[in-house]
C-alpha cells in the first residue's frame, strides 16, 4: 500500500488549504439558509409626489387612491422643477412623481394613457406604481364604460375592500420548501465537488508524478492496476471525506426542515458525481502534469458543465440547444438523481446509471492512457 500511503500524505500537506476551502463552502451555504428563512410579506409604503395639473375628477380619484396606502405629496405648480424632482429620486427621498397633465379627462376617454410617471425603473417601487396605477385606471374605465359616468369615490372604496381568503393548498409547501432549500444545497455542492477536486487532486497528483517518483514507480515492480488500484482508492478516501463534510453539515444546518427531501438520492447523487469527478482526473492527468492547465482545465469544465446543465442558471429559461446539449452532461443527469422531492428509486435509476457509465469511461480511458505512458517510458 506504498502508493495509498504516498497519496494520503500529499493531501495532509495541504491540510489547511482543505480545511479553508470546506469551511468557505459551509459558510456561503449558511448565508444562503439565513437569507433563506423568511416567511412573511409585506407591502411597502411608496412615497410619491404629484403633479396636479388637471385638477379634474380623475384626477382627485387618484390621489385619494394613492394617498390610502401610500405618502403622497400633491402639488398644483404650473411649472413644476422636473429636475428637482429628479435629483430626489437619485437621492432616494422619494420613490417616483406622477405628472397628471391637464387633458387628464380626455384621454381617459379616448382610452390614451392618462398619467405620466418617473421612477427608478431598475427598482421594485417603480414596478409597484405602476401596477398600483393601472389597478385604478381599469377598474374606472370598466365602471365608465358601463355606467357612462365617473365613479372615481365607488371605485377607491371597492379598490380599498379586503377579503380573507384560506387557501387550501394542494401540496405541502413546508416540505417542498425544505426540497427547494436542498436541492438548491445539492447543486451548488455537486459543482463545489468537481471544482474542488479537480483543481486539489490535479495539484497534488502533479507532485505526486514528479520526475524523481515517477521514475521510482516505471522501473518498479508494481503492476499498472495495482498502481491504479491504490491510487484510485486513496482518492475514493478523500472523495468520501470531501461528501460527508458537504451532506452531513446539510444535515446540521437543516436538521428540523428535513421533511419531503429525498436524502437518500441526494447523498448518492454526490458520491457519483464525486467518482465521475476522480475518473475525469486521470484523463487530464495523463496529458499534463502542468498545475497552471491543470487550474485552467477545471475552472473550464466545471464553471462549464455547471452552467449548462441548469445550476448556474435555471434549466427552463435556457434555449432549446442548449437544453439538448444539456443532456448529454453528466452534470445534469446529477440533479436528475433527485428533481422531485417524491422520486422513487426507479425513476433516479437512469440518470445514476448515465453518470456510473460516463465514469467508467473516462476510468477506461485514464487506465489505457497511463498505461501507454508507461510502457513507453
Amino acid at each position: 500500500m506504498t502508493v495509498f500511503k504516498g497519496i494520503l500524505l500529499h493531501f495532509w500537506k495541504y491540510r489547511i488549504l482543505i480545511v479553508i476551502l470546506l469551511s468557505a463552502f459551509f459558510i456561503f451555504a449558511v448565508m444562503f439558509s439565513l437569507g433563506n428563512s423568511s416567511e412573511n410579506y409585506t407591502s411597502e409604503s411608496l412615497r410619491i409626489d404629484i403633479i396636479d395639473n388637471s385638477r379634474s375628477e380623475i384626477s382627485r380619484g387618484l390621489i385619494d387612491y394613492l394617498d390610502e396606502n401610500n405618502e403622497v405629496t400633491v402639488s398644483n405648480e404650473e411649472n413644476p422643477d422636473i429636475e428637482a424632482l429628479e435629483e430626489k429620486i437619485f437621492l432616494n427621498a422619494i420613490d417616483g412623481f406622477i405628472t397628471i397633465p391637464e387633458d387628464a379627462e380626455s384621454r381617459f376617454t379616448s382610452g390614451s394613457p392618462v398619467v405620466e410617471t418617473t421612477a427608478d425603473q431598475r427598482s421594485t417601487q417603480h414596478l409597484q406604481m405602476q401596477t398600483a396605477i393601472r389597478q385604478y385606471f381599469t377598474f374606472l374605465k370598466a365602471d365608465f364604460d358601463t355606467t357612462g359616468e365617473l365613479h372615481t369615490d365607488a371605485v377607491t372604496e371597492l379598490l380599498s375592500d379586503s377579503i380573507d381568503v384560506e387557501i387550501h393548498e394542494s401540496v405541502d409547501v413546508e416540505a417542498q420548501s425544505n426540497f427547494e432549500y436542498m436541492r438548491n444545497y445539492t447543486n451548488f455542492a455537486g459543482y463545489w465537488i468537481m471544482l474542488f477536486l479537480l483543481i486539489l487532486v490535479g495539484n497534488i497528483m502533479s507532485e505526486f508524478n514528479s520526475p524523481e517518483l515517477k521514475q521510482r514507480i516505471n522501473v518498479s515492480p508494481m503492476k499498472t492496476s495495482t498502481f491504479m488500484s491504490q491510487m484510485i482508492l486513496s482518492q475514493i478516501v478523500f472523495g468520501l471525506f470531501v461528501v460527508a463534510f458537504m451532506f452531513f453539515g446539510a444535515l446540521a444546518l437543516r436538521m428540523d426542515s428535513l421533511s419531503g427531501v429525498p436524502l437518500g438520492k441526494m447523498f448518492t447523487a454526490l458520491l457519483l458525481i464525486t467518482a465521475f469527478t476522480l475518473s475525469i482526473h486521470y484523463v487530464i492527468a495523463a496529458f499534463t502534469t502542468n498545475k497552471f492547465i491543470i487550474n485552467g482545465l477545471a475552472n473550464f469544465i466545471a464553471i462549464g458543465m455547471a452552467f449548462l446543465s441548469g445550476i448556474m442558471i435555471p434549466f427552463e429559461v435556457m434555449g432549446q440547444t442548449a437544453q439538448n446539449i444539456a443532456q448529454y452532461l453528466p452534470l445534469y443527469h446529477f440533479t436528475q438523481i433527485y428533481a422531485e422531492p417524491d422520486i422513487t428509486w426507479g425513476e433516479a435509476a437512469f440518470p445514476m446509471l448515465v453518470t456510473v457509465l460516463y465514469t467508467v469511461a473516462f476510468l477506461i480511458i485514464g487506465m489505457i492512457l497511463e498505461n501507454k505512458r508507461k510502457t513507453s517510458s
